[in-house]
């Protein structure tokens, strides 16, 4: 079996990749609307390969998958193409959370609340001392979900990172 986010070969049994740490072993059928809307954003990437837009709402597709290094890979060229993107930013640390890099996680959300303290996400993550940012979908609960529940693609503008 290999790991679903850096497929390296894994040991009989394991629960976690021992390389990148992403937790394996469970697998979800995959919604097709999803896959399909992840087709539609591969094809406007590869038609214009710096719109960062559609490049977030991609990595908010894959998120939805639970496919995080996919999510991850986009996340960073969106924070590499627009480093003012507030929600690609937090979403990244998010990511990175959810496949056991707690350590990175947790540098991700120091650049994040020192680059936008006024940012509603960094405010709470000060007043919690960065405790809620775990794993997803616990995440969604709180910081995640400020704004609607509504699956439509956001402008960096919008991006309230609905989960």
């Amino acid at each position: 079996m290999k790991c679903p986010v850096c497929q390296t070969d894994l040991p009989n049994g394991a629960k976690f990749c021992p390389q990148c740490g992403a937790k394996v072993g469970e697998v979800e059928e995959l919604n097709p609307a999803l896959l399909a809307l992840a087709e539609q954003y591969e094809r406007r990437l590869r038609e214009n390969p710096k719109d960062a837009t559609t490049r977030f709402n991609l990595a908010l597709t894959y998120i939805r998958l639970k496919q995080w290094g996919a999510a991850i890979q986009q996340l960073e060229l969106v924070c590499q193409q627009e480093p003012d993107f507030p929600d690609a930013w937090f979403l990244l640390a998010v990511a990175y959370s959810n496949i056991g890099q707690k350590e990175k996680s947790r540098r991700l959300l120091s650049e994040f609340v020192r680059r936008f303290p006024d940012h509603p996400k960094a405010t709470e993550l000060r007043q919690r001392k960065f405790e809620a940012v775990d794993t997803y979908p616990s995440t969604s609960s709180k910081l995640l979900s400020q704004g609607g529940g509504s699956d439509e693609s956001v402008s960096k503008n919008e991006a309230n990172t609905r989960l």
